[in-house]
């Protein structure tokens, strides 16, 4: 059955790799609203505990317009661009406003296509041959099942994701692809 994560996002197949489901979605222009932050060069990462630190102090203040209230990301942000901008991170929820407090930062993302990959004991044990593994490593995985699936890396900035449900205990690795 598929779970919604990302609101307005739909299904357009399901995929297979190595015997890993897979999905193929069409995500629609989003905002989220949280903290971002980016790295100081175009090589290094943003201080990623630094910034959720500042998420996490921030959750006392209220998001407007929540879309999907349950769920919560973090977002890798330009991390497969070649030298277009600054690396950066967004720990946030998904808004249907812009229209926010002046302490969350806004990230808008454009529509596009991800695949998305459940973090589930069974695909950690097909995929790593445990029965537990971090969300993260799970975008090698698709990455590893784009070229054989005809699609590579995307470039509109959001190429990864992290959604997490943490009271319904569901977690989704998303990466942004076009077709090759």
């Amino acid at each position: 059955m598929f779970t919604t994560a990302i609101y307005g996002e739909t299904l357009v197949k399901e995929l297979t790799f190595n015997d890993i489901t897979m999905e193929l979605l069409c995500v629609p222009e989003t905002i989220w609203c949280g903290s971002i932050a980016y790295a100081y060069n175009l090589t290094d990462e943003p201080d990623i505990p630094a910034l959720l630190q500042k998420y996490q102090s921030l959750c006392h203040i209220s998001k407007l317009h929540r879309a999907n209230p349950e769920w919560d990301n973090c977002i890798s942000i330009d991390y497969w661009r070649a030298g277009a901008v600054p690396r950066g991170m967004v720990f946030s929820q998904q808004v249907l406003s812009e229209e926010q407090d002046p302490a969350h930062d806004i990230y808008q993302m454009p529509k596009s296509l991800y695949i998305r990959l459940a973090g589930t004991k069974e695909v950690a044990q097909k995929a790593f041959h445990r029965d537990h593994c971090d969300l993260w490593e799970l975008f090698g995985i698709i990455k590893d099942a784009l070229d054989s699936l005809g699609y590579q890396i995307g470039t509109n900035g959001a190429q990864e994701i992290e959604m997490y449900n943490h009271a319904q205990g569901l977690a989704y690795a998303y990466v942004q692809v076009e077709k090759k």
